[in-house]
Protein backbone atom coordinates (compact mmCIF):
# COMPACT_ATOMS: atom_id res chain seq x y z
CA UNK A 1 0.00 0.00 0.00
CA UNK A 2 2.77 2.59 0.83
CA UNK A 3 4.24 1.63 -2.19
CA UNK A 4 1.47 2.06 -4.37
CA UNK A 5 0.77 5.44 -2.31
CA UNK A 6 4.71 6.63 -2.88
CA UNK A 7 3.98 6.16 -6.72
CA UNK A 8 0.90 8.25 -6.88
CA UNK A 9 2.52 10.97 -5.12
CA UNK A 10 5.63 10.71 -7.70
CA UNK A 11 3.19 10.50 -10.80
CA UNK A 12 1.44 13.84 -9.23
CA UNK A 13 4.77 15.31 -8.21
CA UNK A 14 5.52 14.93 -12.18
CA UNK A 15 2.66 15.65 -13.30
CA UNK A 16 2.42 18.82 -11.73
CA UNK A 17 6.15 19.63 -12.49
CA UNK A 18 4.96 19.85 -16.32
CA UNK A 19 2.20 21.55 -15.95
CA UNK A 20 4.28 24.43 -14.25
CA UNK A 21 6.59 24.02 -17.07
CA UNK A 22 3.41 24.57 -19.76
CA UNK A 23 2.39 27.09 -17.17
CA UNK A 24 5.33 29.11 -17.73
CA UNK A 25 5.48 29.13 -20.96
CA UNK A 26 2.19 30.56 -21.49
CA UNK A 27 2.60 33.25 -19.10
CA UNK A 28 5.98 34.07 -21.57
CA UNK A 29 3.84 33.46 -24.59
CA UNK A 30 1.50 36.24 -23.34
CA UNK A 31 3.81 38.48 -22.30
CA UNK A 32 5.42 38.21 -26.09
CA UNK A 33 1.34 38.81 -27.00
CA UNK A 34 1.28 41.77 -24.93
CA UNK A 35 4.46 43.33 -26.57
CA UNK A 36 2.49 43.31 -29.48
CA UNK A 37 1.16 46.38 -28.57
CA UNK A 38 3.88 48.09 -29.17
CA UNK A 39 5.25 46.48 -32.01
CA UNK A 40 7.66 49.46 -33.54
CA UNK A 41 9.77 49.20 -29.81
CA UNK A 42 9.53 45.49 -29.64
CA UNK A 43 9.52 44.08 -33.25
CA UNK A 44 10.89 44.67 -36.45
CA UNK A 45 9.68 42.95 -39.74
CA UNK A 46 11.32 42.85 -43.12
CA UNK A 47 11.85 40.78 -46.42
CA UNK A 48 16.11 40.35 -46.22
CA UNK A 49 15.85 37.16 -46.23
CA UNK A 50 11.99 35.97 -46.24
CA UNK A 51 9.44 37.18 -43.87
CA UNK A 52 11.90 37.40 -40.73
CA UNK A 53 10.04 38.61 -37.67
CA UNK A 54 12.58 40.05 -34.78
CA UNK A 55 12.50 40.32 -31.35
CA UNK A 56 13.86 43.19 -30.25
CA UNK A 57 13.31 42.53 -26.60
CA UNK A 58 13.54 38.54 -26.75
CA UNK A 59 11.31 36.76 -23.90
CA UNK A 60 10.84 33.36 -25.12
CA UNK A 61 13.73 30.67 -23.96
CA UNK A 62 15.22 28.00 -25.76
CA UNK A 63 13.69 25.75 -23.80
CA UNK A 64 10.42 27.20 -24.13
CA UNK A 65 10.88 26.99 -28.37
CA UNK A 66 12.26 23.07 -27.52
CA UNK A 67 8.68 22.66 -25.55
CA UNK A 68 6.62 24.30 -28.17
CA UNK A 69 7.96 22.19 -31.29
CA UNK A 70 8.40 19.22 -28.48
CA UNK A 71 11.77 19.03 -29.53
CA UNK A 72 15.21 20.21 -31.06
CA UNK A 73 15.68 21.54 -34.40
CA UNK A 74 16.21 19.71 -37.75
CA UNK A 75 19.52 21.35 -37.87
CA UNK A 76 21.45 23.46 -35.72
CA UNK A 77 23.98 26.25 -37.16
CA UNK A 78 26.58 28.51 -35.41
CA UNK A 79 26.44 31.91 -36.63
CA UNK A 80 27.89 35.40 -35.97
CA UNK A 81 26.59 35.99 -32.04
CA UNK A 82 24.32 32.81 -31.80
CA UNK A 83 22.75 29.77 -33.75
CA UNK A 84 20.57 28.94 -36.86
CA UNK A 85 17.87 26.45 -35.59
CA UNK A 86 16.11 24.65 -38.78
CA UNK A 87 12.33 23.36 -38.40
CA UNK A 88 10.23 22.08 -40.96
CA UNK A 89 6.51 21.70 -41.16
CA UNK A 90 5.40 18.98 -43.38
CA UNK A 91 2.28 19.46 -45.05
CA UNK A 92 -0.05 16.38 -45.37
CA UNK A 93 -2.34 15.73 -48.02
CA UNK A 94 -5.74 14.36 -48.29
CA UNK A 95 -5.42 11.94 -51.48
CA UNK A 96 -2.64 12.89 -53.48
CA UNK A 97 1.22 13.78 -52.37
CA UNK A 98 1.43 15.39 -56.46
CA UNK A 99 2.39 18.07 -54.75
CA UNK A 100 5.82 17.01 -52.94
CA UNK A 101 7.17 18.90 -50.89
CA UNK A 102 6.59 22.16 -52.69
CA UNK A 103 4.38 23.65 -50.08
CA UNK A 104 6.21 22.66 -47.05
CA UNK A 105 7.34 25.06 -44.32
CA UNK A 106 10.85 25.63 -43.39
CA UNK A 107 11.00 27.89 -40.44
CA UNK A 108 14.28 29.37 -39.21
CA UNK A 109 15.10 30.74 -35.81
CA UNK A 110 17.95 33.08 -34.89
CA UNK A 111 18.96 32.08 -31.00
CA UNK A 112 20.81 34.61 -29.18
CA UNK A 113 21.91 34.47 -25.57
CA UNK A 114 19.41 31.46 -24.94
CA UNK A 115 16.72 33.31 -26.50
CA UNK A 116 14.61 33.49 -29.47
CA UNK A 117 15.59 36.56 -31.57
CA UNK A 118 14.25 36.15 -34.94
CA UNK A 119 12.19 34.19 -36.61
CA UNK A 120 12.14 33.47 -40.36
CA UNK A 121 9.02 32.29 -43.41
CA UNK A 122 9.20 31.36 -46.57
CA UNK A 123 9.41 34.13 -49.19
CA UNK A 124 6.41 33.14 -50.94
CA UNK A 125 4.52 34.64 -47.80
CA UNK A 126 4.77 37.65 -48.85
CA UNK A 127 3.48 37.23 -52.49
CA UNK A 128 -0.23 38.19 -51.19
CA UNK A 129 0.82 39.74 -47.74
CA UNK A 130 2.60 42.63 -47.52
CA UNK A 131 4.49 44.14 -45.08
CA UNK A 132 2.64 46.97 -43.21
CA UNK A 133 -0.61 44.32 -43.23
CA UNK A 134 1.01 41.81 -41.56
CA UNK A 135 2.27 44.64 -39.10
CA UNK A 136 -1.51 45.84 -38.61
CA UNK A 137 -2.30 41.84 -38.07
CA UNK A 138 0.29 41.43 -35.84
CA UNK A 139 -0.70 44.34 -33.37
CA UNK A 140 -4.26 43.19 -33.58
CA UNK A 141 -3.04 40.40 -31.64
CA UNK A 142 -1.77 42.50 -29.19
CA UNK A 143 -5.54 43.20 -27.89
CA UNK A 144 -6.18 39.36 -28.19
CA UNK A 145 -8.68 38.09 -25.50
CA UNK A 146 -6.65 35.56 -24.09
CA UNK A 147 -7.94 32.76 -21.94
CA UNK A 148 -5.18 30.71 -19.93
CA UNK A 149 -7.98 28.25 -18.99
CA UNK A 150 -8.74 27.50 -22.51
CA UNK A 151 -5.48 28.32 -23.90
CA UNK A 152 -6.54 30.58 -26.21
CA UNK A 153 -6.52 33.76 -27.70
CA UNK A 154 -8.80 35.80 -29.96
CA UNK A 155 -8.45 38.78 -31.54
CA UNK A 156 -10.34 40.85 -34.00
CA UNK A 157 -8.17 43.27 -37.12
CA UNK A 158 -10.14 46.69 -37.77
CA UNK A 159 -9.38 47.62 -41.05
CA UNK A 160 -10.29 50.77 -43.74
CA UNK A 161 -9.70 49.11 -46.87
CA UNK A 162 -11.51 45.40 -47.47
CA UNK A 163 -9.34 45.28 -50.89
CA UNK A 164 -6.32 44.76 -48.20
CA UNK A 165 -7.66 41.59 -46.82
CA UNK A 166 -6.68 38.26 -48.54
CA UNK A 167 -8.89 35.86 -50.25
CA UNK A 168 -8.81 32.23 -50.20
CA UNK A 169 -7.12 32.31 -54.00
CA UNK A 170 -4.48 34.06 -52.28
CA UNK A 171 -4.24 30.92 -49.27
CA UNK A 172 -4.18 28.51 -51.97
CA UNK A 173 -1.81 30.08 -54.06
CA UNK A 174 0.74 30.29 -50.87
CA UNK A 175 0.16 26.73 -49.08
CA UNK A 176 -1.36 25.02 -52.10
CA UNK A 177 -4.39 22.39 -51.94
CA UNK A 178 -6.10 22.27 -48.85
CA UNK A 179 -6.81 19.45 -46.38
CA UNK A 180 -10.41 19.70 -46.29
CA UNK A 181 -12.54 22.04 -47.69
CA UNK A 182 -15.89 22.32 -45.73
CA UNK A 183 -19.19 24.46 -46.48
CA UNK A 184 -20.53 26.14 -44.26
CA UNK A 185 -23.50 28.00 -45.50
CA UNK A 186 -22.39 31.47 -47.36
CA UNK A 187 -18.86 30.42 -46.49
CA UNK A 188 -16.27 28.16 -47.24
CA UNK A 189 -13.50 26.64 -44.59
CA UNK A 190 -10.22 25.75 -46.22
CA UNK A 191 -8.03 23.44 -43.50
CA UNK A 192 -4.27 22.88 -43.41
CA UNK A 193 -2.39 20.30 -41.83
CA UNK A 194 1.63 19.57 -40.96
CA UNK A 195 3.39 17.79 -39.35
CA UNK A 196 6.71 18.64 -37.75
CA UNK A 197 9.87 16.34 -39.32
CA UNK A 198 12.13 15.12 -36.78
CA UNK A 199 16.05 15.04 -37.18
CA UNK A 200 15.85 12.41 -39.92
CA UNK A 201 13.42 13.74 -41.93
CA UNK A 202 10.31 11.80 -40.97
CA UNK A 203 7.05 13.10 -39.82
CA UNK A 204 3.75 11.62 -38.43
CA UNK A 205 0.98 11.97 -36.30
CA UNK A 206 3.05 11.58 -32.98
CA UNK A 207 5.26 14.75 -34.08
CA UNK A 208 4.06 18.02 -33.28
CA UNK A 209 0.98 18.95 -35.14
CA UNK A 210 0.22 22.30 -36.77
CA UNK A 211 -3.60 23.32 -37.52
CA UNK A 212 -4.27 26.32 -39.73
CA UNK A 213 -7.63 27.17 -40.64
CA UNK A 214 -9.69 30.05 -43.05
CA UNK A 215 -12.65 30.94 -43.58
CA UNK A 216 -13.52 32.64 -46.19
CA UNK A 217 -16.90 34.09 -48.44
CA UNK A 218 -17.88 31.96 -50.81
CA UNK A 219 -18.87 34.83 -53.59
CA UNK A 220 -16.07 37.30 -52.92
CA UNK A 221 -13.72 34.59 -51.26
CA UNK A 222 -12.51 37.42 -48.60
CA UNK A 223 -11.24 36.01 -45.55
CA UNK A 224 -13.54 36.55 -42.86
CA UNK A 225 -11.90 34.46 -40.19
CA UNK A 226 -8.50 32.77 -39.80
CA UNK A 227 -7.17 30.67 -37.01
CA UNK A 228 -4.71 27.72 -35.81
CA UNK A 229 -3.92 25.27 -33.14
CA UNK A 230 -0.17 24.26 -31.91
CA UNK A 231 0.66 22.66 -29.19
CA UNK A 232 -2.80 22.88 -27.56
CA UNK A 233 -2.56 26.72 -27.67
CA UNK A 234 -5.32 27.64 -30.15
CA UNK A 235 -5.11 31.20 -32.07
CA UNK A 236 -7.86 33.21 -34.03
CA UNK A 237 -8.06 36.57 -35.66
CA UNK A 238 -11.26 37.87 -37.42
CA UNK A 239 -11.56 40.66 -40.33
CA UNK A 240 -13.72 43.35 -39.41
CA UNK A 241 -13.88 45.88 -43.00
CA UNK A 242 -16.28 47.83 -44.25
CA UNK A 243 -18.12 46.62 -46.86
CA UNK A 244 -17.28 47.36 -50.38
Amino acid sequence: MFIKSKRVFVFLTLLLFIFSLSSCVFVRMVKVKNQLNDFEINFDLNDERGLTLVFLNPVLLTDDVIWLMKGGPVSVEVIDGGELWTYVFQKQHTVSQSEGDTYDIPILMVIEDGKLAEVTFPKRFLKNLSIPLLKKMLTSMGNADVSKLRRSANSKYAGKDPAEIPTSDNVMETLGAPYEIEQLGENSKLSYLYYLEDPEGNADKDNLNFELWFIADNDDKVLKRVGGKIRGVKLSLDFDTPQK
